[in-house]
């Protein structure tokens, strides 16, 4: 990180509070100066705040401002989303009001945040994320510049069983099992080095590429101290040396190895194909739950919207405040949501001329979309649906290409892990 970095620390304190204790165990409390510490490895910290309802953590007030964290109190009566709500108005706040901050720490692994995370970086705002593994949304995860896995910074809290006493001594604990799979990591190093046409590549030059590709990589999640002990362990893959400059660099080393790089492209068109002879237009782009959560705010905040104005409020947004998304995928996403039934419509057909289109008349939500989260969900669960009947199976999907599909890349286990708890939606609701 740069030596005059600024840090805005905005914390969603009920997630992490909630999140901790279901991953890690229920005895296990929130280490928040391991957080704050991470805050200042980033750079120094110009603004830091918790937000919730503090009527409910009084014993936590005292440790929270002693780590010089300012509380931000709103009232769990103003709804479950009001601390998100408050966390969205002061970063935009913090941007209208030209605070000179350079990066921005969100403690969340709420998926609500994401369409916040796109504007901070349009902004030009690096932002770092921290959450907690399997409850982080993947959307959140890959819109960030890094994500930081709160359990990975911390050791393990929860008492682990002796092995047998030998000798008269108990033996130490034993050790944690990991929940990461390396594979990934691994697919990602390859990836980097490969586009690189085997020239050697300096390391911290390799370790800026992965993160820019799984802002989630940290190899510390597959317990190495560093990112120099991280590559020593792949030299069965790559060459590894220092140069003239005693700067460590490293090459791929050369296979026979056959790849089927197309199979995966190959597969991705027949999906599309399928797709648009059910008159869903889809063309694969990152941004698109950020743009079905957009169509989710819209509506809730204008609820007299037909879906054409409603689709055309939310290319004026991206118009204005991210140009570089394209008004095809806002069209194409529009289209997806209602092939999904994502909707229902005005059915007072005395509010309308006789012969007017579905898509001019008022539109909301249907009952079971809650949150924006929800609405992707359901759109994606549909759309696999589709491409199941077709395939035959769901089960023969592949999902690291219906994870390029939906979210416009594949990366790593945690997205498969989200695309199989879809599937796993559709066959329990058989």
């Amino acid at each position: 990180m740069p030596d005059n970095a600024q840090v805005a620390l905005f914390i969603d304190y009920d997630n992490i509070e909630i999140s901790v204790p279901e991953v890690m165990g229920k005895e296990i409390e929130v280490d928040w100066q391991v957080v704050l510490e991470t805050a200042t490895r980033i750079g120094r910290i110009a603004l830091r705040r918790a937000y919730a309802d503090w009527a409910v953590y009084p014993a936590r007030q005292r440790e929270m401002l002693g780590l010089g964290i300012e509380l931000v109190h709103v009232s769990s009566k103003r709804g479950k989303n009001a601390a998100d709500i408050r966390i969205v108005m002061d970063a935009l706040d913090m941007i209208n009001r030209g605070t000179p901050v350079t990066h921005v720490l969100l403690v969340s692994g709420d998926g609500d945040f994401t369409e916040l995370v796109h504007r901070l970086r349009t902004e030009g705002k690096t932002v770092v994320g921290l959450g907690v593994s399997g409850t982080s949304a993947e959307y959140l995860v890959n819109s960030c510049d890094e994500f930081i896995y709160y359990d990975k910074l911390v050791a393990p809290a929860p008492k682990q069983p002796t092995k047998p006493v030998k000798n008269g001594k108990p033996e130490e604990p034993a050790e944690p099992v990991v929940s990461f799979d390396i594979s990934e990591a691994r697919q990602l190093l390859r990836k980097v080095l490969e586009a690189d046409e085997e020239e050697w590549m300096l390391a911290a030059e390799i370790k800026h590429v992965m993160l820019r590709l799984n802002p989630a990589f940290n190899e510390r999640n597959y317990n190495f101290k560093s990112f120099k002990d991280f590559m020593q362990a792949q030299k069965d893959m790559l060459e590894v040396r220092l140069n003239d400059n005693q700067q460590i660099e490293a090459r791929l080393i050369e296979t026979t190895e056959a790849s089927d790089s197309q199979a995966p492209d190959a597969m991705l068109d027949r999906y599309l194909q399928i797709l648009e002879s059910l008159k869903i237009r889809m063309t694969p782009n990152e941004f698109r739950p950020a743009i079905v959560f957009k169509f989710y705010e819209m509506l809730k905040t204008s609820p007299d919207l037909t879906l054409t104005q409603l689709k055309d409020k939310v290319q004026a947004h991206f118009e204005e405040n991210a140009p570089h998304v394209k008004m095809q995928h806002i069209t194409e996403t529009a289209h997806q949501l209602f092939h999904t039934y994502c909707f229902t419509f005005d059915q007072e057909q005395a509010n309308y001329e006789a012969d007017v289109r579905l898509w001019d008349k008022k539109v909301s939500l249907t009952p079971d979309v809650s949150r924006s989260t929800d609405l992707l969900d359901k759109c994606d669960r549909a759309l696999l649906s589709r491409l199941g009947k077709a395939l035959g199976s769901t089960e023969k999907i592949n999902k690291e290409v219906a994870a390029r599909l939906l979210y416009g890349s594949f990366r790593g286990q945690r997205m498969l892990e989200h695309v199989t708890h879809l599937l796993q939606g559709l066959k329990a609701s058989k």
